[in-house]
């Protein structure tokens, strides 16, 4: 193994964490999942990974920064068993993975992580797996591994694995605020169930404000239905959450809204020097990690290479 780590890579991409713009809880489904609509975009914090060809099917992973399982249980790990199951691959693979988005911290970090496995692997291995099929791959995966294959920002129907791409007009600026707490997604979405408030969607005004390019339409409409399960399950997270909006107001920030089912935060301020200020005031106030970030355009089942782009720490 340590031989083939020195190896060059035979291929090396990058992963976009997301944050949710908007995300709407409809009810409960037959099968326990949650029916939901959200709007994802995709933003410049990125995972790094190497791909080395492996013989006898072997697939390690590994790595070297932060405290990330590396097991047959990794999303990793099982897209790339998915991949071998379902056609046919002989040939392995050694991962070494950089971690620069917090696990638990609902940015998409192992969705984003498996979603680039896919399109790395196939393209390692040469399988002929047309989008559609691999879009099934990627729902067997996660809930939130389709949208991983695109990128760029989407409208996210059913369990999230029915995605439509949205048009953005030009970049959309961000501080995430990240506390580096784990909340659990499913005791969240549990405590959603007994608080939905039978809200009129905001998603239209989301999708809107996107495709205008409107920033201050779009901090109008910002809405996460899991924001207070979130905070009824972490006090520390609401304290954080007052402190954040008495800052964002001080600073300019046009929104602040939880991510997915936390425990980060997005920003939305008006352009690139608006939340690099943003994120070094914003950390020194909170005492919390913080990044400024842009969306990142759609990639449309292509590998994200390490040259797209810049990560934040």
């Amino acid at each position: 193994m340590a031989d083939e780590r020195r190896k060059p890579p035979d291929l090396s991409v990058r992963a976009p964490a997301k944050v949710n713009l908007c995300l709407e809880v409809l009810g409960r489904r037959p099968d326990g999942f949650h029916e939901i609509r959200t709007v994802m975009q995709a933003v410049s914090l990125f995972d790094e990974m190497d791909f080395r060809l492996m013989p006898e099917g072997r697939v390690e992973l590994s790595c070297p920064e932060g405290d990330v399982p590396t097991g047959e249980g990794n999303l990793i790990v099982r897209a790339a068993r998915l991949l071998q199951r379902r056609y046919a691959v002989e040939q392995g693979a050694a991962v070494t993975l950089r971690k620069r988005i917090p696990v638990g911290g609902g940015l998409g970090g192992g969705s984003a992580d498996a979603a680039m496995a896919l399109l790395a692997l196939r393209e390692l291995w040469g399988v002929e797996a047309p989008p559609g099929e691999l879009g099934g791959l990627a729902a067997e995966l996660g809930s939130d591994v389709p949208f991983f294959l695109h990128g760029g920002a989407a409208l996210c129907e059913g369990r999230g694995e029915r995605v439509t791409p949205l048009p953005v007009r030009g970049p959309m600026h961000f501080v995430l605020v990240m506390p580096g707490v784990r909340v659990s997604t499913a005791a969240v979405y549990s405590a959603a169930g007994r608080r939905l408030t039978g809200q009129g969607p905001a998603s239209d005004n989301v999708v809107e404000a996107l495709r205008e390019g409107d920033v201050e339409l779009l901090g109008s409409c910002l809405r996460n239905d899991l924001q207070e399960a979130a905070f009824s399950l972490c006090t520390d997270l609401r304290a954080i959450w007052d402190l954040l909006v008495e800052a964002g107001r001080q600073i300019g920030a046009r929104g602040c809204l939880l991510s997915g089912s936390g425990s980060s935060f997005l920003v939305l301020v008006a352009g690139a020097p608006a939340a690099e200020e943003a994120a070094g005031e914003l950390a020194s106030r909170l005492g919390v990690d913080c990044a400024a970030v842009q969306s990142v355009s759609e990639w449309a089942g292509r590998v994200v290479p390490p040259t797209t782009g810049r990560g934040h720490r």
